[in-house]
């Protein structure tokens, strides 16, 4: 009797599973269902403020190019482009069937448009990175005159971008013609600052130009698009796209049942590490793995007057054990940061060896530096990521255990960042992936860089990162950004802890959708369901 129930039990639960994994929607719709550790915060393709938000972007809005695995890039908006025998000027031609999700013509007038709003003094964006080897542009990617001197419009569909000096093409191309989203001109032309910052079509973004549309966000629930059958390049293989916020206690189980199809990747949505065994023995889930791009790390407020020395900073490093983090955390998938680089990149200082774990050393520059014994720091830790949940608890018991209190305070990731954004915070344990190219450090550590959370500013690591930038020699390059490592080491503006291996899975009925370190979200139009499983 035990062994009938026993099996009725089994039979039963099959049953749920494979109703859970019946699409929503229409029975003849394709659909397929992402999950997502955190709720998006905006979806401003010149201001999201996170990398969830900047993932949804990537389904409804077009680039000028796509990178691709292999590091090659092929066309998006443009269709074909040319570089000067000068190495300066970049002349992009647009495919002349791109529209808007309203119909209306997508130009060079739109590109040109975007340029200057993200180069607009007073706008808010975090795209400032992508514009700022052109000419006629600072350091921040922002305008010092009236006009653009490096931006021309030849016709609707060819426009002209000069840089300041020659730049490596691969380097433009990552920079410019895959992070800078372009943005409706007829829907936003006009509008002040502060108008920008609250446009509804940034925000509820109806009106895009990708292979999706946007159509909802229930909020902390789920983002739905649909098919964009007018795209130009084609219409998508599936009709709908679900991005579920799932907890990443719950992935796996969410997995196994078919209530989600495959995790977003890298720092946003993967398969805990505790969960992976499982899901690898999972018939119906295709395991995926590789290394990630992105690394784990805690900003510290240099602007706090008890955090502004760099020998405090230190301390809270050297206290920090990390391998221990790497050793029981991930079990061995991951390894320890020793700068902003990820070592499936040809930057990473190899020469350079992690800071170790050494307490009392840290003790004693505490006490040269003149700290005030009992001095209590609060560390910011989002909720959702149980890995960084439980980083923030070793490091809150390594920090007391050189005699600095810490109040961990867990708040959901939007709260997390306006409190950063509004330097509201001693200590932040965040993450953070690289691109390819590795002129990313520019925002994240050059002098009011948009994404500089630690509020860090130094001569000298502007220097190297303005000279590494403008530098065509990849060997010189190199060396330049060898010595940025080693400077960042020793001032210590955030504290670099591990690089995550990325542990994905895709169910099986899913195909073209397998996630990787370069932004496979870009390429949704090419995802599709085995007939079989439709």
């Amino acid at each position: 009797m035990r062994q009938t129930i026993r099996a009725m039990a089994v039979a039963f639960l099959i049953l749920l599973v494979a109703l859970a994994g019946a699409p929503a929607g229409a029975a003849s719709e394709k659909v397929i269902r992402v999950g997502m550790w955190s709720a998006p915060g905006n979806l401003s393709a010149i201001n999201a403020d996170s990398s969830y938000g900047y993932f949804i972007v990537r389904f409804i809005y077009d680039t000028l190019v796509d990178l691709q695995p292999d590091f090659t890039f092929t066309p998006r908006l443009a269709q074909s482009w040319e570089v000067s025998p000068d190495g300066k000027t970049f002349t992009f031609h647009l495919h002349p069937e791109a529209t808007w999700h309203d119909g209306q013509p997508l130009t060079a007038h739109d590109v040109l448009f975007t340029i200057e709003t993200v180069a607009t003094p007073g706008v808010q964006t975090n795209r400032g990175s992508a514009l700022r080897a052109i000419e006629g542009l600072d350091a921040n990617g922002k305008m010092t005159g009236p006009e653009i001197s490096g931006v021309r419009v030849i016709d609707d569909h060819t426009i002209a971008i000069t840089t300041k000096s020659a730049v490596d093409p691969a380097r433009f191309l990552e920079q410019f013609g895959t992070g800078l989203y372009i943005i409706p001109r007829h829907l936003l032309a006009g509008l002040s600052p502060e108008e920008l910052a609250r446009a509804e079509a940034l925000l509820n973004p109806t009106v895009a130009s990708g292979p999706f549309r946007f159509v909802r966000y229930v909020t902390d629930q789920y983002i739905e698009l649909e098919r964009n059958d007018a795209y130009f390049r084609g219409p998508a293989k599936v009709d709908r796209i679900f991005v579920r916020i799932v907890p990443a206690p719950s992935m796996a189980t969410q997995l196994i049942r078919g209530e989600i199809d495959l995790v977003a990747g890298p720092g946003i949505g993967e398969v805990p590490l505790e969960d992976w065994e499982l899901v690898k023995k999972t018939p119906h889930l295709r395991p995926v793995t590789q290394p990630s791009l992105g690394y784990q790390f805690v900003a510290i407020n240099t602007a706090k007057p008890y955090l502004a020395d760099a020998r405090v900073r230190q301390a809270l490093h050297l206290a920090i054990n990390r391998q221990l983090m790497v050793d029981q955390l991930y079990r061995g998938e991951a390894v320890l940061a020793v700068g902003p680089f990820s070592p499936v990149t040809p930057y990473v200082n190899e020469e350079l060896e992690p800071l170790p774990y050494d307490p009392e050393r840290a003790k004693a520059l505490l006490a040269e530096a003149g700290w005030k014994p009992g001095q209590a720091l609060e560390l910011l830790v989002p909720t959702g990521n149980v890995q960084r949940e439980r980083t923030g608890t070793i490091i809150q018991a390594n920090l007391q255990a050189i005699g600095i209190p810490v109040r961990i305070q867990r708040l959901d990731f939007p709260s997390v960042l306006a409190r950063v954004f509004a330097d509201d915070f001693d200590m932040a344990l965040l993450g953070w992936t690289d691109t390819f190219d590795p002129d990313h450090v520019s925002s994240t550590f050059g002098t009011g860089g948009q994404y500089n959370l630690a509020n860090f500013s130094d001569p000298e690591v502007d220097e190297l990162i303005e000279t590494a930038g403008a530098e065509r020699d990849p060997a010189k390059r190199k060396v330049l950004y060898d010595q940025l490592q080693v400077v960042l080491q020793e001032k210590v503006p955030v504290i670099f802890l591990y690089y995550p291996n990325m542990l994905a899975a895709v169910n099986e009925r899913v195909i073209n959708a397998d996630p990787d370190i370069f932004y496979f979200e870009s390429r949704a139009h090419l995802w599709d369901i085995r007939e079989a499983n439709r």
